[in-house]
C-alpha cells in the first residue's frame, strides 16, 4: 500500500500548495534532498511547509493507493491494441495514460520522502553545522 497523508479539505490543500510554491526553489530542492536521506530541513518553517505540501499531494484517495505502474502499463496495453486495431484515438488515450502515470509517479516520488519524515521535532543531525537552533 502506498504512503498517504491525512485527509484535508480543499482549502487546506490549496493553501499548502501555495505555501510550498512560495518557498525559494533552493529551499524546496534542499528539503527534498534531505528527506531522501531521511533528514528534515534545518529551517523549521521550510520543513513544516514541505510536509504539509506532501500531505496535501498524497491524500487518501483511490488514485494515490494504486501502484504507480498501473497507468503506464494500461497505456502500453492500449498502444498495442491501437496498433492492432489501427485506431489513432486509442493511441492518443494510451499516450495520455502513460503521461498521467509519469506525472503521478514523479509527484509520489517527490512527496513520499517528505511525508515519511512525519512531523517529528528537529534532531541534532538535522541542524546546520553551527549546531544552533534553526532560525525562523
Amino acid at each position: 500500500m502506498a504512503l498517504v497523508g491525512p485527509a484535508m479539505d480543499r482549502e487546506r490543500r490549496i493553501n499548502a500548495a501555495r505555501a510550498f510554491h512560495a518557498l525559494a526553489p533552493e529551499d524546496r530542492r534542499e528539503a527534498l534532498a534531505l528527506a531522501r536521506r531521511g533528514r528534515r530541513h534545518p529551517d523549521e518553517r521550510v520543513a513544516v511547509v514541505a510536509w504539509w505540501y506532501a500531505a496535501a499531494t498524497l491524500q487518501p484517495t483511490w488514485w494515490n493507493k494504486v501502484p504507480p505502474v498501473v497507468l503506464p502499463a494500461a497505456g502500453i496495453v492500449l498502444v498495442v491494441l491501437a496498433f492492432w486495431w489501427d485506431s489513432w484515438p486509442l493511441a492518443l488515450v494510451a499516450l495520455l495514460l502513460v503521461l498521467a502515470g509519469g506525472v503521478a509517479w514523479w509527484q509520489r516520488a517527490m512527496s513520499e520522502p517528505l511525508l515519511a519524515l512525519g512531523m517529528r521535532p528537529v534532531e541534532d543531525g538535522d541542524r546546520p553545522a553551527g549546531g544552533g537552533a534553526a532560525q525562523a
